[in-house]
């Protein structure tokens, strides 16, 4: 939790937005149904796989079901795999593979005609470029989202990319320190996501919430919105989401001055990252906890942390 949280809160709500993308796969027909139940295989054990922190293995997946519908001639289920495999190698720092996964899932789109299709495939191309720092760029391709959303009709999906539009656009905020701004972003996000019926993304709406409120110093707000993602986390077992909850009430904590909470929550997100194999967020909560430690000392060895036990691979 360091200065550099902007850009590791916005990886956290693509782990958010993985299973969003997994609805899309192919029903089930009477011509080449092998072909068909491998593909919904395969995605269903990539979706498992990715929020279980092994995207290797994902990615695997989702390039067999690629091939499946590849070979099935199905030209919308490939651009939705394509985006699902650059949405992957964002998420593993694979910025440069993701804009050629993009470039091919928005050819595709555009040959079909398919506005939606071509809608998602840009905001997630937004995605990108936020995090290559990107910023005109990015929104100029939020600009033409949101060009394309305004003439079609609404719908579920419409309205679910209009909400990672919105998303993507807060983030931009964010990195530019517009908080004020990020905020309103993020709670139309929540609002349009709410009325999806999209819980788990709700849950990383109000993380970020609760970022903003640390950027316009309001911790009590803040922390408000964290205790409302947690709540939604843990109901869901969502282990990546309740770590970043919990750095993120901690946070919230040291600005109120709440330290023992402040502790609590950050020993929470510790043990998770070294369940995760999370290695460099795991030494960033331990230099936390140290620098809490350092204002409000306890009477404990807190040296042992420095020796806790990490699971096997």
């Amino acid at each position: 939790m360091t200065s550099k949280r902007p850009s590791w809160c916005f990886l956290l709500v693509l782990f958010f937005l993985f299973p969003a993308l997994f609805s899309g796969c192919a029903s089930s027909g009477p011509r080449l149904p092998k072909l068909q139940s491998d593909a919904r295989s395969a995605l269903s054990n990539a979706n498992q796989q990715f929020l279980q922190q092994h995207p290797d293995t994902a990615l695997h997946l989702v390039r067999q079901a690629l091939r499946a519908h590849q070979l099935l001639g199905d030209l919308p289920d490939s651009v939705r795999d394509m985006d699902r495999i650059g949405y992957i190698e964002v998420a593993t720092g694979q910025y440069s593979k993701a804009v050629v996964w993009y470039e091919r899932a928005e050819l595709l789109a555009s040959i079909l005609r398919d506005p939606l299709l071509k809608a998602q495939t840009d905001v997630l191309s937004c995605d990108t470029e936020i995090f290559l720092q990107q910023n005109d760029q990015a929104r100029q391709t939020l600009k033409n989202v949101r060009a394309i959303l305004a003439q079609l009709p609404d719908s579920a999906q419409k309205k679910h990319i209009l909400a990672h539009a919105l998303n993507s656009e807060g983030m931009l905020f964010l990195r530019e320190k517009h908080f004020r701004k990020a905020l309103s972003s993020f709670q139309k996000a929540l609002s349009l996501n709410r009325k999806n019926g999209d819980s788990s993304i709700t849950a990383s709406n109000f993380s970020n919430i609760g970022i903003a409120n640390l950027g316009l110093k309001q911790p009590k707000k803040s922390r408000e919105a964290f205790e409302k993602a947690l709540s939604i986390d843990r109901k869901s077992g969502n282990p990546e989401g309740i770590a970043f909850d919990s750095e993120g009430l901690s946070l919230a904590d040291i600005q109120i001055g709440h330290w023992d909470q402040a502790l609590q929550s950050i020993l929470a997100a510790f043990q998770i990252r070294l369940q995760q194999h999370d290695m460099e967020q795991s030494r960033k909560d331990f230099a936390l906890f140290q620098d809490v430690t350092s204002k409000h000392p306890v009477s404990v060895n807190t040296s042992l942390l420095q020796d806790w036990p990490v699971p096997s691979p």
